[in-house]
């Protein structure tokens, strides 16, 4: 059975696209077949984020009836699967309503996860990619404006039904300004899959167009997503790394023991 979801956010910025590539590319890590596609049609950017350089048939011509959609699916160079947006967007809001969720029912038994990246904001475009999708995960920062928006975000998915897996914080600080975890989880009224910290390397790996899952496996970002990843999934596809920092395990290393 193929799962459906969509990550969404309700405002710009937060690293919902980062989120959405990062956890289809643990999941595809753990051994899923994993598609995951770009439905932010006016301003797409999942090819940048993956690395995607060809330049044929994408979401766009799927969505106007051009082509197929198995034509403009790719591959990273690990092997993930994408189908990335395009760039023109003539009369694609009355396309994205009559094929989005048309398209999607010729994917659903080959694969057991389609990863969903909605537009942000809470226009249209988004309403319609979350209600091509039977799940939802919810991206936020720890401030006030981007869990309003979320909030927001979340009650167009009631609103259509969607059943809602949680909620990703993300660029958290430490800082006295960040919310609290405990607050964001009541006023969403949602479980929290994992606070993903403001991370050095996640912006490395944007700039390296490849996910940090790949790219720095051992990050702290790249540990938590896993963990996010394994809740998702309801199973453990990841065990956590635990170093052990024993003087005598250290001592046994050192001597090649």
């Amino acid at each position: 059975m193929t799962r459906v979801i969509v990550f969404a956010s309700g405002k710009g910025g937060v690293g919902k696209s980062t989120m959405s590539c990062n956890v289809a590319a643990a999941l595809h890590q753990a051994g899923k077949n994993v598609l995951i596609i770009d439905a932010n049609v006016t301003t797409p950017n999942l090819s940048i984020l993956l690395g995607i350089t060809d330049k044929g048939p994408t979401l766009h011509d799927v969505l106007s009836g051009a082509v197929g959609i198995e034509s403009a699916i790719y591959k990273t160079k690990e092997g993930l699967k994408v189908i990335p947006g395009g760039l023109s967007f003539h009369h694609l809001k009355t396309q994205i309503r009559k094929q989005l969720s048309k398209s999607l029912l010729d994917l659903l038994g080959k694969y057991d996860y389609i990863i969903v990246d909605s537009s942000a904001g809470l226009g249209k475009e988004a309403e319609l990619a979350v209600r091509a999708a039977d799940e939802l995960v919810l991206v936020t920062n720890p401030e006030l404006p981007a869990l309003t928006d979320a909030l927001r975000a979340k009650k167009i998915a009631e609103e259509d039904r969607v059943a809602l897996l949680g909620v990703i914080i993300n660029k958290k600080t430490g800082l006295e300004f960040d919310l609290d975890e405990k607050n964001i989880a009541e006023f969403l009224e949602l479980p929290i899959l994992g606070v993903v910290p403001y991370d050095i390397y996640v912006m490395k790996s944007v700039s390296e167009k490849r996910p940090v899952i790949f790219s720095y496996p051992k990050s702290k970002s790249a540990k938590i997503i896993k963990q996010i990843v394994n809740k998702i999934a309801g199973e453990e596809l990841f065990i956590e790394d635990k170093d052990d920092k024993s003087f005598f395990q250290w001592l046994k290393r050192k001597l090649g023991l």
